[in-house]
């Protein structure tokens, strides 16, 4: 029995690690059932987090119960219900709403039929990357009140777009999920992505001596991912050479979070990392694909440089024998498109 009291990111992962170590997630014998009744709060990364275990149970044909929440009354129920989150579960019908003052709610993707629609409408995948990114920009600086110059929008939307970008050039998922939270009180923003793909381990290039002598983990998968000038092997053949990778997506993006003074996150199989001021944090989970989680301070994205950024991307690119010369797209807060 899982009983889930607090849906965020840390909690979450523990519980994905749990269900590792009991084997639920290859033992189709065991009784596996959740319930909601002592739960106390929710967060779109960790309701992200669930949604996308649920997806790896169904998808693995792994039986197990979902607590009905009908009787149970408790404010993050309702919570819940009013961000669909239970209602993606199939335990409620209730009236949701995709966007509330604080919050944009899970969001489940499903590529081949956001391909279907953007062949319908005519309009390219970058056109989409601009459009997720400025659609989540745009909600979270409106519902703080927060008096940005185009400046700050637009390393704002090029942080949001390259994480975008990662999942259609490497992941090779199914479907991915997006939500966000604004903290008003902190002038702050959380933002999270994942996708249930190869994971990093499966798509960052080890070479032959780091595969044949220290046999890799998701720990050195995620380290490498964030090594600027190191690029993943890609499924970016759809992309003009604009957008064409040369491994400097997240790189940019960890630094970018950095100089805000903000936390950046990123898990995939076994490991999740979290960079912040205090340094770094490492912690075993179990998932399928990539998640990261960004808490940016928007008080300080005006302070940041992206010049400096990029400038000091390469010169570490260049010390580690990497490529020093990023895609244009990564060379852009705006995008082609725009």
């Amino acid at each position: 029995m899982i009983n889930v009291i607090n849906m965020k990111y840390d909690k979450m992962m523990k519980m994905t690690k749990y269900l590792e170590e009991k084997s639920y997630f290859v033992n189709k014998g065991d009784n596996l059932k959740f319930h909601f009744s002592n739960l106390n709060f929710i967060e779109p990364a960790g309701a992200i987090i669930f949604l996308s275990t649920i997806d790896r149970l169904q998808e693995d044909e792994i039986p197990y119960e979902l607590e009905s929440i009908q009787d149970i009354e408790r404010d993050a129920i309702s919570y819940g219900e009013t961000m669909g989150i239970f209602q993606k579960l199939g335990l409620s019908s209730a009236r949701s709403f995709s966007e509330g003052t604080n919050y944009i709610a899970p969001t489940k993707v499903v590529i081949s039929e956001l391909f279907a629609l953007l062949d319908e409408q005519d309009k390219s995948i970058e056109t989409y990357y601009d459009e997720i990114s400025t659609k989540i920009v745009r909600k979270v600086l409106r519902n703080l009140a927060f008096q940005a110059d185009e400046a700050v929008k637009d390393l704002f939307e090029f942080v949001l777009r390259e994480i975008v970008r990662n999942i259609f050039d490497h992941s090779q998922t199914s479907h991915f999920y997006y939500g966000s939270q604004t903290y008003s009180a902190t002038n702050s923003v959380e933002v999270v992505i994942a996708d249930l793909g190869l994971g990093l381990l499966n798509t960052v290039p080890f070479n032959v001596e780091e595969t044949w002598f220290d046999n890799p983990s998701d720990e050195d998968a995620i380290r490498k991912a964030i090594i600027p000038g190191l690029s993943a092997f890609s499924n970016h053949a759809y992309a003009p050479e604009d957008y064409k990778n040369s491994g400097y997506g997240l790189a940019l993006v960890k630094r970018i979070i950095e100089k805000t003074d903000g936390v950046f996150s990123i898990a995939s199989g076994k490991k999740t990392i979290t960079y912040n001021s205090l340094g770094e944090f490492v912690e075993d989970c179990d998932l399928i694909g990539t998640l990261i989680r960004m808490r940016i301070n928007l008080n300080n994205l005006n302070l940041v440089n992206f010049d400096e950024v990029l400038e000091d991307a390469r010169k570490e690119a260049v010390s580690k024998g990497y490529s020093d010369s990023p895609s244009s797209a990564s060379q852009k807060l705006k995008s082609q498109n725009i």
